[in-house]
């Protein structure tokens, strides 16, 4: 078992990346994630997964975190991360990536995915057809000397991780979140009601989002929209 001094310290790198973004309306692709540590981690405990909110254009994407450890939580890392394009003449792919920076504590995520099929969105402003990733993969690395704490209660001390990433589309969760919300807020807030439907808390030591809800916001909040085969646990968890 790890210790929880270095599970909490790692939950403060969402902090770093809280930095709302104003966004047009928009066409929006939900991922959702799993981190696998890989064997050769040292005092490493990390989220079990997340759900990535992203632009189906590009820009500024949104993770929401989230872990079992000591209860269901979750952490929203606002406009932290960035989805683009890599292409030359003979490949596309979609890629995500962002990095996290907060005291002695350093994290960075990058996924991607061929861009192999296409997917019609409909949307308030009208439907378009995206090439699209069906699946992301890739790695988070993390790394903190811990000079500033000092050793854990069980004399633990200094942390270094990786873990795999992987990812799929979910294809029900992007249709509602591009059919019913024209914000970037509006899609994230979606996905974050509907894992509290399924008893997932904030982070107490976050602030997830300070925004005021419209009517659009909580007009389709509706817990059966997860997987028939993931209720009654975690969505994110194996």
């Amino acid at each position: 078992m790890f210790s929880t001094h270095h599970f909490h310290k790692l939950f403060c790198f969402a902090l770093l990346w809280c930095a709302g973004i104003t966004g047009a309306s928009a066409q929006w692709l939900v991922y959702e994630l799993r981190f696998s540590p890989e064997e050769d981690s040292v005092n490493f405990s990390f989220y079990t997964g997340a759900y990535l909110i992203a632009p189906a254009q590009g820009g500024p994407a949104t993770m929401i975190l989230t872990t079992e450890e000591g209860g269901r939580f979750y952490a929203v890392a606002e406009g932290g991360g960035k989805f683009f394009m890599a292409a030359n003449a003979l490949a596309r792919k979609a890629v995500f990536s962002a990095a996290a920076l907060t005291g002695t504590s350093q994290a960075f995520y990058s996924a991607s995915g061929w861009l192999n099929r296409s997917l019609l969105l409909g949307s308030p402003s009208g439907a378009r057809s995206w090439r699209v990733a069906e699946t992301l993969s890739g790695r988070l690395m993390a790394a903190d000397d811990e000079s500033e704490t000092g050793p854990a209660a069980d004399g633990s001390v200094g942390m270094t991780g990786s873990a795999l990433i992987t990812g799929i589309l979910r294809e029900d969760l992007t249709a509602n979140a591009t059919g019913n919300f024209t914000t970037h807020s509006g899609a994230v807030n979606y996905i974050v009601e509907l894992l509290e439907k399924y008893g997932y808390e904030p982070d107490s030591s976050q602030n997830t989002s300070s925004q005021e809800q419209t009517v659009e916001e909580v007009s389709v909040i509706d817990a059966s929209l997860f997987p028939v085969e993931t209720q009654g646990r975690s969505p994110t968890k194996d």
